[in-house]
């Protein structure tokens, strides 16, 4: 039953994103496949009226013919285009509708590792065009085809079912008995299940050998990658890895063709049996109808139209079993599909619009805060209370794992809360339109992200931006000299994903434009989460010492296991296993005994 449900609401999801296309395409396929069979139907009654030289019946099934044909093929062909164009919008929604999933999903399951293995375990279905639904698309068109012309050749064989009035004695008595056919059926449904059967095996193999593919092929592309790669180019050069890497395509390469090998093994012995069944009933039904004629219960035109009635009997009726248990032998990942896109929305929950307000007047209070990450059994943070007022500038430090970017991310609200609550202007910030809520907030992560796109666009993240407003926020940030260098100014791409002439920026000047962005978007909170952490400390001092003199009035959050950012906040929070165990200012913190004052004793060289 759960199965059933499943491609039900398979089936039920691909008609709502490709209504249109299935229409057009039913159409299109019954016009197509009609063409076949209007020409055997019209050729058998053209060879009877040669038989009795009726030339005005002649000439009448001529006009009816090609009348018809003209129509059909006409349609067809006009249809060809539109069905393209809506084919290729239907495989994108399939294709992308994880994608947009994830980006819609409460934060904290995309930020988790089995979300993440779920999504690549569908990327690979739809690239081995084994998984749910990409899968049923695919088979769709192949599908209706071969239903469509099994069910016209059963109709056009309603002349062998009938029998006639003649009457015949003897040893050929049975031939023009109906219940000859039963010989038919019998043969039919052991060719069905040899066929349903092998497909069956086919696919289970297939599902069975699923995760060892993905293994072998998630191997594969991450070198594949480093080997196309620029930067790890020179790592595998200066280490003398070719070897190595080669050697390991060349193992996953002789394993993938080892499983293929099975399993081509496995599918050419299931169609062994089901070819020769079938050609035993095409013989047989041969015979049958030869008999027929020759015994005069049918007319000899009949033998064209019966004839290829059941060859399109017999050729589709294997192709429609085949195809409908490729599709119903992957339950599985439908299952895994669906349990990825039933995964919960953040846009969920919140309603109220934030307040505009140009003097940034937002207070924050947080009040016992806890979160424990979904499967984890103990809390990442644990009865968290504060307060942070406008315009004050705030560090947050600890050791590594003490629950610094979780705090962040929930202040954010990436993540929602375990327990707790954290209130804005008085208010549960989980009660604001979320959209509205992001607006508050300018951040550099720590793995932030340049695009592939033009230095302007990467600043304002959008293919529109003001130009003079980027430019001045590259110019806070100390990059003016630099645009000044490029050949098209902010026009320059980085990367050369787009362009050949695009620039590879330093750290430290990714880290600017990182900052330049958030500058850009002018939000009343700025946050840094440790984008300096692959800087020397000395480096990260001066950019947090440059951050600090462009925030203005801003409230600002500086997140970091090192200290450099501490001497310019009115206040330091000390996180440690999940709570906060010190706060106060520079000053008082680095004189009282306890977490700070050692973490500080640490790093004191570096800020002297």
């Amino acid at each position: 039953m759960e199965t059933a449900r499943l491609f039900k609401r398979a089936i039920g999801d691909l008609w709502h994103v490709g209504k249109n296309y299935y229409s057009l395409l039913f159409i299109q396929i019954f016009c197509q496949s009609s063409l076949t069979f209007l020409s055997f139907f019209y050729m058998s009654r053209l060879v009877n009226q040669l038989n009795v030289g009726d030339s005005q019946a002649i000439t009448s099934l001529l006009i009816q013919y090609l009348s018809l044909f003209a129509v059909l093929q006409l349609t067809s062909t006009l249809l060809q285009p539109t069905i393209d164009n809506h084919s290729e919008i239907t495989q994108r929604k399939i294709l992308e509708q994880p994608y947009e999933k994830m980006l819609r999903m409460q934060y904290h399951f995309a930020d988790n590792a089995d979300t993440v293995q779920r999504l690549e375990r569908i990327k690979f279905g739809n690239l081995s065009r084994q998984s749910s639904l990409y899968l049923i698309n695919i088979r769709i068109p192949f599908l209706l085809n071969h239903i469509i012309r099994m069910f016209l050749g059963l109709v056009f064989l309603a002349p062998l079912v009938r029998g006639t009035n003649l009457t015949v004695e003897g040893t050929w008595l049975w031939v023009n008995s109906p219940w000859v056919l039963l010989i038919f059926v019998v043969g039919i449904l052991l060719s069905i299940l040899s066929q349903f059967i092998g497909s069956q095996k086919v696919a289970h193999f297939m599902e069975s050998v699923g995760e060892e593919i993905i293994k072998v092929n998630t191997l594969f592309n991450y070198e594949n990658e480093l080997l196309s790669d620029v930067e790890s180019g020179k790592e595998i050069r200066l280490y003398q890895l070719e070897d190595k890497l080669n050697e390991n395509q060349l193992v996953a390469n002789e394993a993938t063709f080892n499983l293929m090998s099975k399993l081509n093994r496995l599918g050419t012995n299931w169609h062994i049996l089901t070819v020769v069944l079938g050609q035993l009933l095409n013989y047989a039904a041969y015979a049958i109808i030869g008999l027929r004629v020759l015994l005069g219960f049918l007319p000899i035109g009949q033998i064209i139209q019966l004839s290829s009635a059941l060859n399109q009997v017999l050729a589709n009726l294997p192709m429609v079993i085949q195809q409908i248990a490729m599709i119903l032998s992957q339950p599985d990942t439908l299952v895994e599909y669906y349990a990825f896109m039933d995964l919960p929305e953040e846009q969920a929950i919140g309603s109220l619009p934030i307040e505009k307000r140009l003097d940034n007047d937002y207070q924050i209070d947080i009040k016992d805060l806890s979160f424990t990450y979904p499967g984890a059994t103990e809390a990442t943070l644990s009865n968290i209370s504060a307060s942070f007022d406008i315009g004050k500038k705030y560090a947050i430090v600890g050791e590594n794992g003490s629950g610094k970017t979780t705090f962040i991310k929930l202040l954010m609200r990436l993540y929602d809360p375990s327990s707790g609550q954290i209130n804005l202007n008085k208010i549960d910030s989980q009660k604001y339109k979320l959209t509205e809520y992001f607006q508050l907030f300018s951040v550099v992560f720590q793995d932030f992200r340049l695009l592939g796109l033009k230095l302007g666009q990467n600043v304002a993240v959008n293919q529109q931006y003001d130009a003079d407003q980027a430019l001045a926020t590259l110019t806070e940030v100390g990059l003016e000299d630099y645009i000044e260098t490029l050949p098209n100014g902010l026009e320059t791409y980085f990367g050369k994903e787009f362009d050949n002439s695009g620039v590879k920026l330093s750290g430290g000047q990714a880290q600017k434009v990182a900052m330049s962005r958030a500058l850009y978007k002018d939000a009343p909170f700025m946050i840094l989460d440790e984008p300096t952490a692959a800087l020397d400390p000395v480096a990260e001092f001066e950019i947090y010492q440059k951050f600090d003199e462009i925030v203005q009035n801003k409230t600002a959050f500086y997140i970091s296991h090192r200290l450099s950012s501490c001497r310019f906040c009115d206040e330091i929070l000390v996180f440690d296993q999940g709570r906060i165990i010190q706060r106060g200012s520079h000053q008082t913190l680095v004189n009282q005994a306890g977490k700070y004052q050692d973490l500080w004793q640490a790093q004191a060289q570096y800020y002297q």
